[in-house]
């Protein structure tokens, strides 16, 4: 019998979870996109962008199967729109080395957090809702969403670089509310 740590699951069950193949992927290209912005725009939050969706690609790939199919289209896809919508944010709208100073606190504050819940979760982590079972230690112990709490953090950086990012900013904070209410359902059911 092959144990499964938290962080390294297996991936022989690959034949049953095509979502989290497939997911991975779209991850991955996220990943890609954000490493283009990073070489852009300089910017330390696409190189952290890059950091958390290759790990998302991996976690994904070795991922706890489900714990039972869930109605989860459109909550898929709300999952995918919110986690692409920090790649769409507008570069600098000045060039105040204090903003960009600001704007990088925020982002390695924020992903921090984020990380931190997502080695958390480990094999549990998916990016659309599923119940894998409920983690209750490290952030989560603390806060029910840490990983969304820090993905607001972070992207609050841009609002500094960019006023016009306050739009984007506020609709990322709405998908990632409505995508905590939908986990929120998923793990009571």
């Amino acid at each position: 019998m092959v144990r499964e740590s938290k962080l390294i699951g297996s991936i022989n069950h690959y034949r049953a979870d095509y979502s989290g193949w497939i997911g991975s992927g779209v991850m991955f290209i996220f990943a890609l996109i954000a490493g283009h912005r990073w070489y852009t725009s300089g910017l330390i939050f696409f190189a952290l962008l890059v950091v958390r969706d290759l790990a998302a690609s991996w976690f994904l790939i070795s991922r706890k199967p489900s714990k039972g199919k869930t109605d989860s289209r459109p909550g898929e896809l709300l999952a995918y729109v919110s986690s692409a919508c920090p790649l769409i944010y507008l570069n600098s709208y000045h060039s105040l080395p204090q903003a960009s100073l600001v704007s990088s606190l925020l982002a390695i504050i924020g992903f921090t957090i984020s990380t931190l819940s997502l080695f958390d979760l480990g094999v549990a982590f998916g990016v659309s809702p599923a119940n894998r079972g409920v983690v209750r230690t490290g952030l989560y112990h603390y806060i029910r969403h840490p990983m969304y709490s820090g993905y607001v953090i972070s992207e609050f950086g841009f609002i500094f670089l960019n006023p016009n990012n306050v739009i984007i900013w506020i609709i990322s904070v709405g998908l990632y509310i409505a995508r905590a209410k939908i986990e929120d359902r998923v793990l009571r059911n």
